[in-house]
């Protein structure tokens, strides 16, 4: 009986220790974003969940926000902090106009966020039917966030441990293109391939959208983006669409998509009134090796030239934004149509 008991009290001690090793570690590293210990060590954060890790920062940290920005991995790489101190990246990978609404709300009533602003960069395949395998559906991830506990439950949980793991060693292979603390992607480094070798890795990653652009238009999606502005009638809108390179663009025309792509520039400019359009072919998208570290993804200086449009800053970019409006939109449409045939 006496060596039960020592051994139901080591076993017990030695549960509650890993699980306070556990929850130490989990504390110090803080992978979802549920606290506010920033250090030396959690500067380059894994961003798979980007939806939940973003709504926990949102919900649990006390700095208040005013702006917003929706889009998906493209957006991802835009500064929040050249915007302004008080402007929050909501981006994710494949995000698409369906989640905007449900997000925003969280921000407004969950998060009490004093949201007066929402910029959004629009990609053409969230006007399509396509539906992205990391995309779930929004309450599903917020719901959990309100439950009590539940980031004390995160902190013993292995899965967050494997997350802490991560970040931990990327504090020594700094690698580029990870979330430094403060939701800011740290900038991907441009590459030396050779313009030939560039140009293979574009092609080859813009014919991965083949499955994308495979999809027919969203008859819904005027209705969705409808929604998002009537329900927030105090929010201003600030709309651009995310440029990519002509490789990219090319696989849309190649797709017989370039009608649909003329009814998401029409049904966007009737509901937003204006949006400011980069994606067509351009000095951006004709110099991808400049501006893109893939087919479509632009580095986080791309983003900068179009934040320094919308300031009106002084750059060294190509000023290639084309302001949509209800008024020009006709006259527009045609122009690029010349544009992109070339």
């Amino acid at each position: 009986m006496k060596y039960t008991k020592k051994w139901i009290l080591f076993s017990l001690s030695s549960i509650l220790l890993t699980l306070s090793l556990i929850a130490s570690i989990n504390f110090f590293m803080d992978p979802f974003w549920t606290f506010s210990y920033e250090h030396t060590f959690n500067q380059y954060q894994k961003s798979s969940r980007e939806r939940q890790q973003k709504s926990n920062a949102l919900y649990f940290r006390e700095k208040k926000y005013d702006t917003l920005i929706f889009g998906s991995s493209r957006t991802t790489h835009m500064n929040q902090h050249k915007w302004s101190d008080t402007t929050f990246n909501y981006s994710a990978s494949d995000m698409k106009p369906n989640e905007y609404n449900e997000y925003l709300n969280f921000a407004l009533l969950e998060a009490k966020q004093p949201i007066k602003k929402v910029i959004i960069g629009l990609d053409f395949f969230g006007s399509l039917t396509y539906t992205p395998i990391v995309a779930k559906e929004p309450r599903l991830i917020l719901d959990k966030i309100a439950e009590p506990f539940y980031k004390y439950k995160l902190l013993f949980s292995l899965d967050t441990l494997t997350f802490s793991m991560h970040n931990f060693k990327y504090t020594f292979k700094k690698p580029d293109g990870k979330y430094t603390y403060n939701y800011v992607k740290t900038p991907k480094i441009k590459s030396q391939d050779t313009l030939e070798n560039f140009n293979q890795k574009v092609n080859s990653n813009a014919l991965g959208y083949k499955r994308r652009y495979s999809t027919k238009y969203d008859s819904n999606y005027i209705k969705i983006i409808t929604n998002l502005v009537n329900s927030h009638p105090n929010i201003k809108f600030i709309v651009y669409t995310s440029p990519v390179s002509e490789a990219h663009f090319r696989i849309l025309q190649n797709q017989n998509l370039y009608e649909e792509y003329e009814r998401w520039l029409e049904e966007s400019v009737y509901v937003f009134k204006e949006i400011n359009h980069y994606m067509y072919i351009n000095d951006l998208a004709k110099n991808a090796n400049l501006y893109f570290m893939d087919s479509h993804h632009g580095y986080a200086t791309t983003y900068d030239c179009i934040i320094d449009d919308f300031l009106n800053q002084e750059s060294n970019c190509p000023k290639v934004n084309m302001a949509l409006t209800t008024e020009n939109i006709k006259v527009n449409l045609n122009r690029l149509k010349k544009l992109n045939a070339q």
